[in-house]
């Protein structure tokens, strides 16, 4: 079967959970036979907007579109580019696709791309990650990293306009929300001068991927509670299949123990956002710290990830405090295959998480490497764990909690055992179910191209494997 999977990103360059999902499910697919292609998206602005770029990484063949984050861009560009669309299409003609597999379809890409595959009579599935189609900030969390469970397109575009508390300093924020709040009430007025979101802005983001929603086949969630809102939403629950995420788990049993330490080592793996917690973190380790007398075991915390920038691009700066030296250790984020190894170093895994998460990659990532989790009791976490085996749930946002299961973990030392706690679902049985799906759909045809030639770059400029090639220029599509 030939089939092209669309992501928001591929190992190494593609750091976290998705992206990595994204890897075993290609390697995956190419090692039982088939002929497998990832497009997505590469958004650090290092070459024009729509460059292509084509390389091959662990044997798959990947295909990045440039589409870097611009300030000067609209918010329909978060979901909606024909620029991106453009490509697409004429990578479904080149590639010739039996299925298409959406694992993404936002932020630097388009989800306009179901359509255009079904267009052409292709089969399409779709892997939910996040709520990013039902919210824009994609967790339902609000500005301030509160539950955000009641929607409409008027509180939805007033959140998006809100400053959270990491947007700038608080005189920065305050002047963000009152110009919000001034150019939101001139729209009023009709005098939409296009520089806030605004309520017809949301109307037509949910219209146009209600619509988009149409075009899929099959959906996969990976658990029932990233599924619910959806359901609730109006997805037909005949078409969604609930399926955790899987790995292949021989190098995590595989990787060697660290050597004999007296000091116990925590570690946190993720993007340094406020709905990963590490603001929880960061206050479980100062309250752990003014407990223990300096007698007690020796402990430190190492957090791998990296800064973000945007909104959300002074979060690290305020929340880290000099008196954490000395306990956390920020190493940045590691290639993705190094996963094993880093996992096999610590005493244990910490996920502070404050959304309701997805079957994270690092709960499977531990499990798999037999190494005690200390998580948020999340419903995408309890669904993908289980408690007393090797693993310690704790509220969401309680640092006093995690600090004392912490201090648990000092005084035990427990050990890493692989055959603690067995996956969710084998990677073996994740394939073999997404196969199936993809066999359940509707044989597709291949209607003839619409388009063009002369409206695309010539075949000589595509046979490059590794040079970028502008498809479009960059003021083509606005």
């Amino acid at each position: 079967m030939n089939i092209l999977l669309v992501s928001n990103g591929f190992p190494p360059s593609g750091q976290w959970g998705t992206e990595f999902y994204t890897y075993q499910l290609a390697t995956g697919l190419l090692a039982r036979g088939h002929r497998v292609t990832v497009f997505c998206p590469d958004r650090l602005g290092e070459a024009p907007r729509y460059t292509l770029e084509r390389t091959t990484r662990y044997q798959v063949p990947l295909v990045e579109v440039h589409n870097g984050g611009d300030p000067k861009k609209s918010f329909r560009d978060s979901y909606r580019n024909e620029g991106v669309e453009t490509i697409f299409d004429r990578l479904l003609e080149e590639i010739r696709p039996d299925v298409v597999h959406f694992i993404h379809m936002l932020w630097g890409l388009s989800v306009q791309l179901p359509e255009l595959a079904k267009r052409r009579g292709l089969r399409t599935l779709a892997t939910l990650t996040d709520y990013g189609l039902l919210c824009h900030r994609g967790q339902r969390l609000d500005a301030s990293n509160h539950s955000c469970e009641e929607k409409s397109p008027a509180k939805c575009a007033k959140c998006i306009r809100e400053p959270g508390p990491w947007d700038g300093s608080p005189l920065s924020r305050t002047l963000k929300r009152v110009a919000g709040f001034g150019l939101s009430q001139a729209s009023g007025v009709g005098l939409d001068l296009g520089l806030v979101v605004l309520e017809k802005d949301l109307i037509h983001r949910e219209t146009t991927i209600q619509r988009a929603m149409g075009f899929v086949d099959a959906w996969v969630a990976p658990t029932s509670a990233l599924a619910r809102p959806f359901l609730e939403a109006g997805l037909d629950s005949a078409s969604l299949s609930i399926l955790p995420y899987a790995l292949d788990e021989a190098p995590y049993r595989a990787a060697p123990d660290r050597m004999e330490s007296q000091c116990v080592r925590f570690g946190f793996l993720g993007q340094f956002l406020p709905h990963k917690g590490l603001h929880v973190l960061f206050e479980a380790v100062r309250i752990l710290r003014d407990r223990l007398s300096d007698s007690s075991e020796p402990w430190e915390v190492i957090i791998y990830g990296n800064k973000v920038g945007g909104r959300n691009g002074l979060y690290m700066r305020s929340i880290w405090t000099d008196d954490l030296e000395g306990r956390v250790m920020v190493e940045g984020p590691f290639e993705p295959l190094r996963a094993p190894e880093i996992l096999a170093g610590l005493d244990a895994a910490i996920l502070p998480s404050l959304w309701d998460e997805n079957a994270p990659l690092t709960i499977l990532q531990a499990r798999a490497a037999g190494v005690p989790i200390l998580a948020s009791d999340v419903p995408g976490v309890r669904e993908v764990i289980e408690e007393g085996r090797g693993a310690q749930l704790f509220p969401p946002g309680d640092s006093e909690a995690l600090a004392r299961a912490m201090k648990g973990v000092l005084a035990e030392r427990p050990i890493r055992d692989p055959d603690r706690s067995p996956p969710p679902v084998t990677l073996v049985a994740h394939l073999e179910t997404i196969e199936s799906l993809y066999e359940g759909m509707a044989a597709c045809g291949y209607p003839p191209r619409a388009q063009s030639q002369e409206a695309h770059p010539s075949a000589s400029q595509e046979e490059s494997p590794t040079a970028p090639v502008a498809l479009l220029p960059p003021d083509a599509v606005t």
